[in-house]
């Protein structure tokens, strides 16, 4: 079972009318969108103004998502954000929907993202700057 304390960083999700499908759940498609909002969150938490991103970045290269159990409309969901693993030209960062039900934490989908840092005016991949990688350790650690 997942713990909270599992993660460093943890971000509430509101569940909006339109994420709900026929099936009166979350749409799957919609769960990128979540580890979307937690990746976004934790990137201005860790790493704040360190990118310029008119120049330099990062870039999704793929994305896994495993689907355990469905989210409604009215539950109260958080998105857990964790790196773990930085490469040479990539960091690997695991996210977790859960949900606060009754005061049990249940996983609901669990995700692999790789994002690759990119040079946006030359248009290829570079080496993670060594701060950034510095500065996601520190908050992992």
């Amino acid at each position: 079972m997942i713990q909270f304390s599992d993660y460093h960083h943890i971000t509430p999700v509101q569940v909006r009318f339109n994420d709900v499908d026929r099936l009166n759940h979350v749409n799957n498609a919609t769960y990128l969108s979540y580890f979307e909002l937690g990746r976004v969150q934790y990137f201005n938490k860790v790493i704040n103004d360190f990118i310029n991103w008119d120049e330099k970045g990062i870039v999704i290269a793929r994305v896994e998502v495993n689907y355990a159990a469905p989210v409604f409309l009215n539950d109260d969901i958080y998105c857990c954000t964790k790196v773990i693993k930085t490469g040479t030209k990539s960091i690997t960062i695991k996210n977790s929907i859960v949900k606060n039900l009754n005061g049990q934490i249940i996983e609901c989908a669990s995700g692999i993202s790789i994002l690759v840092a990119m040079d946006y005016v030359q248009q290829k991949s570079i080496p993670l700057p060594q701060t950034l990688v510095d500065l996601i350790n520190n908050f992992e650690n």
